[in-house]
């Protein structure tokens, strides 16, 4: 019962992380190079959202030159020297952080903060971000061109069919590289705030697959971010739950998602005492 509260309470406080606040419309002009997909990243949309926007039939159908107008939920863009940024409903300093591309520890210099707690209608001063900041997720790739275009893939599988999948993914992921083991993946905080995912992107996997694994890490980077460290079981029950929840409601097939049920019920049933918890070994 303890468990569940706890899996029911940090959900209810991740649904109010992702709060999405509400931007103005803003245009973009298309330049060499552009896709819709590679404009879409760079302003936090979706591609289905970007091409309603502009009424587009054929989203391969953009020219250079073109003026597109990039709807509401897009990200801020890189603030001005001296820029301020009020504090919303359902904000945390990680999505604040996440949003303008700065770090937490950045931030809370500028600031004067103490403790990450803020108050609805804080005023915040947002630092400048540095030069070499990624703004979107595809940016923070790392590794060999197939890596790279697997990770790419499967984000833009994540875009068009789990959006919200992709906003954490993007807001909590600072880089992406290629895992040193075969059949595992990993997620550690960083020294800055940030949080570096170690990712599987096999030539087995489908890229709906790649997508779980990347919502997976990203669930354990918001815990670094959100609530700080947890046990090894807190961690993995958590992690396992969102992604069950990810597979169900994207159609996986019922004998992947029984798998990873499995694997859940493994951790929930072992000693929550604080120490590392391999994974299964089936």
């Amino acid at each position: 019962m303890r468990r569940r509260l706890w899996i029911i309470l940090l959900s209810l406080s991740l649904a109010l992380t992702l709060a999405a606040p509400v931007f103005a419309d803003t245009s973009y002009v298309v330049q060499p190079g552009d896709t819709l997909t590679k404009i879409a990243a760079r302003f936090q949309v979706t591609v289905q959202a970007l091409a309603a926007a502009n009424q587009l039939s054929d989203p391969n159908a953009i020219r250079v030159g073109q003026t597109l107008t990039i709807p509401d939920g897009a990200s801020q863009p890189a603030p001005a020297a001296g820029a301020t940024y009020t504090v919303q409903r359902g904000d945390s300093l990680a999505r604040i952080a996440a949003r303008f591309h700065v770090t937490i520890e950045a931030l809370m210099a500028a600031n004067n903060l103490t403790t990450t707690t803020l108050q609805v209608g804080q005023v915040l001063v947002i630092p400048a971000p540095a030069a070499s900041a990624p703004h979107s997720v595809y940016d923070r790739i790392q590794g060999n061109a197939s890596f790279a275009r697997r990770v790419g893939a499967a984000l833009d599988w994540m875009q068009a069919h789990d959006p919200a999948a992709y906003a954490r993914v993007d807001a909590y992921i600072t880089v992406i590289t290629p895992s040193p083991y075969a059949q595992r993946a990993t997620a550690r905080p960083l020294p800055d705030g940030g949080c570096a995912v170690r990712a599987l992107a096999r030539r087995d996997m489908s890229v709906g697959m790649v997508a779980a694994m990347l919502y997976h890490e990203a669930t354990h980077c918001y815990q670094f971010a959100a609530v700080g460290l947890l046990t090894s079981k807190e961690a993995e029950v958590f992690a396992y739950s969102e992604q069950i929840a990810f597979m169900e409601r994207n159609g996986f097939p019922a004998d992947e998602i029984e798998y990873y049920r499995q694997v859940l019920e493994y951790y929930a049933g072992q000693p929550d005492d604080g120490r590392y918890i391999p994974p299964p070994d089936f």
